[in-house]
């Protein structure tokens, strides 16, 4: 079963610095998650808009963390759906 991943919004925090809602299904089943894009060298992954609020406000960390856009790719085309 092939995955579908596309995004939903992207917010541009500055040029460099995103957030973006993206939805990935296979099959029925389907899920977001968001996106930190700090200037292309990092990005965090959070599973509920909750957990990414909790981090800006200190409280709280990222569910993943990938150092490429590669890794992050690869991640959402083998993730699997809640």
């Amino acid at each position: 079963m092939k995955t579908e991943i596309y995004q939903n919004h992207c917010y541009y925090i500055s040029s460099n610095k995103t957030i973006e809602t993206i939805s990935i299904s296979k099959g029925d089943k389907k899920q977001n998650v968001y996106v930190y894009n700090y200037k292309g060298v990092s990005y965090r992954v959070f599973k509920s808009k909750e957990k990414m609020d909790r981090f800006w406000n200190g409280q709280g960390d990222e569910d993943l963390h990938f150092e490429t856009e590669q890794e992050l790719d690869e991640w959402l085309i083998n993730a699997v759906t809640v």
